[in-house]
């Protein structure tokens, strides 16, 4: 009963490891993006910031910081994983003004790449959606979350009642003080 037992729950480990690894490549025990010793950044990460020009600068800085440059660590053109070109996405690194974004999904009143996407493996949805999206072929519902004055009725209804896969606004994230390179 016991093997039985602990055999049953080896193998819903790995079902889970495997759904969260259907979401995209990032890494099952962490480090890629964090480094508890070895932070590379100004927060306990493992990956090198790409502090690039903001396409949106003329209402923020000259340059992504935080949370998005850490993204732009690794999805840039010369890492190659799935770059993201600054000049044709959704901009990031602003206070959101011509619409009402959940506060639950800006950090500090940030909008930033975390606020569409939770890059962690425990979310399991497609592009690591905050949403459920049918694996991208309900794109418009989840667009509904923030522009509903924009979406059918339909879609604004399905936004609000989908569960957020977000760390939430209380979520912390550990300033520290960068090793020397």
């Amino acid at each position: 009963m016991k093997r039985l037992l602990m055999l049953c729950l080896a193998a819903g480990m790995l079902m889970l490891a495997a759904s969260a690894f259907a979401a995209g490549p990032h890494d099952m025990e962490c480090m890629e993006c964090h480094s508890t010793h070895y932070a590379k950044g100004d927060y306990a990460v493992g990956v090198k910031p790409l502090y690039a020009d903001n396409p949106a600068r003329t209402r923020v800085g000259m340059k992504i910081v935080n949370i998005d440059a850490l993204c732009l660590g690794c999805h840039n053109e010369e890492e190659g994983i799935l770059p993201v070109n600054m000049h044709t996405t959704h901009p990031t690194g602003v206070t959101p003004t011509y619409t009402k974004v959940p506060r639950e999904l800006l950090k500090d009143g940030v909008f930033s790449c975390v606020s569409c996407h939770n890059p962690h493996p425990s979310n399991a949805n497609y592009k690591y959606l905050i949403l459920p999206t049918a694996d991208g072929g309900n794109m418009g519902t989840f667009c509904a979350k923030c522009h509903p004055n924009q979406s059918d009725p339909e879609s604004v209804a399905a936004a609000q009642s989908l569960p957020l896969t977000t760390d939430g606004p209380g979520a912390t994230i550990v300033k520290v003080k960068p090793a020397a390179e």
